[in-house]
């Protein structure tokens, strides 16, 4: 059985969002390209931390000309501190889709924004809604957790039918709504009001159609299944002294941080003391150290979505000034800031500069 919504909140919800929401430069658009681009951003990242990079994103690019025609390097500097590189590695891809599929046009239905890399059902939804009007469900956290509130859904937000029921819960009221601000207004709602935590249901303008606004339940919604496991990883980078510079080399394509630089690594399944890391290095790269470091110069933990990276950086000399040979280069302290490295990496360089 269909989940029970009124569509008599549609009207009150779009008139609060259109005098309560953020001013956001890409709330002030219709241009498929700039929301795109935002929509992307915000996958993974709080608004507050998106809007800086949104902007110089879109003055480096300012149209989907400029972004395909640029060297994937540069692309993945700007978006260097944001993480999930993959979304600006498909942004690249999919701009230079848009230019030898549409003629640089970005596409005018879901299932061809659908049909663009990194683009899922909920960012073309986004983008068919928001530029374009038509009328398609944008349904994300925020939505999944305010429509589950309102019709009091038991299922699962993170299993296929509580996905499924919630989605077409949206679609019904999509039949009396103006799409692109409708979408808008349960997106904003879900973050401003209706919050994980301490939902605010006594400012909710469509409290009186929620199932459960200002009861003791509404906070234990919505309920999720999977428990996600989280794998320990222990990083530890050597930095080499040398007169020559830094030695860097670019992440393979089959883990984490794929396109992005980093210091020579020594990967170990534990923390592990820097008498035995010296022990690995040389049995890896065939040199030694003529002193052992007693404390990493910087250390870090670093949480991905399915990872927990235990970081430390270590300085350290060689015996003898030998190269490491490929895949590594040598890069001066001026030049670090040309290549994209992981934000705890950025970190380090950042701090060590300082």
């Amino acid at each position: 059985m269909p989940l029970s919504v009124s569509q008599r909140l549609v009207s009150p919800l779009q008139e609060w969002y259109l005098s309560h929401h953020r001013s956001l430069p890409w709330r002030d658009t219709q241009d498929p390209y700039k929301i795109w681009v935002s929509e992307i951003i915000l996958q993974q990242t709080r608004v507050n931390q998106g809007l800086e990079y949104y902007k110089r994103f879109i003055t480096y690019f300012p149209s989907i000309k400029e972004l395909a025609e640029a060297p994937e390097d540069k692309v993945l500097l700007l978006w260097q501190g944001l993480g999930y590189y993959s979304r600006a590695r498909n942004l690249h891809r999919a701009a230079q889709l848009v230019m030898e599929q549409y003629e640089g046009v970005f596409p005018k239905t879901f299932e061809a924004i659908r049909a663009l890399p990194g683009i899922g059902e909920y960012t073309a939804g986004a983008i068919a809604s928001f530029a374009y009007n038509l009328s398609h469900p944008a349904v994300d956290g925020n939505v999944l957790r305010v429509m589950s509130r309102i019709t009091a859904c038991a299922l699962p937000i993170d299993s296929n039918m509580g996905k499924k029921e919630l989605s077409q819960a949206v679609v019904s009221l999509l039949k009396s709504a103006h799409p692109a601000i409708f979408n808008q207004a349960l997106i904003e709602l879900g973050a401003l009001v209706c919050t994980p935590k301490k939902p605010q249901c006594s400012q909710c303008p469509i409290a009186e159609h929620c199932a459960l606004a200002g009861t003791p339940e509404v906070e234990r919604y919505p309920y999720k299944e999977k428990q996600i496991t989280i794998r320990h990883r222990y990083l530890n980078y050597i930095v080499l002294s040398s007169s020559s510079g830094y030695y860097i080399n670019k992440r393979g394509d089959n883990d984490i941080w794929r396109g992005l630089y980093e210091f020579p690594l020594l990967e170990t399944e534990q923390a592990t003391d820097p008498k035995d890391l010296a022990q690995l290095w040389q049995e890896k790269f065939a040199t030694s150290w003529t002193e052992i470091p007693s404390a990493p110069l910087f250390e870090m933990e670093h949480k991905l979505s399915h990872q927990l990276l235990h970081i430390k950086v270590y300085r350290a000399v060689q015996s003898a000034d030998t190269p490491l040979g490929n895949p590594f280069q040598l890069v001066s302290q001026g030049q670090l800031s040309d290549y994209a490295f992981p934000v705890p990496l950025a970190q380090f360089i950042k701090k060590h500069r300082e």
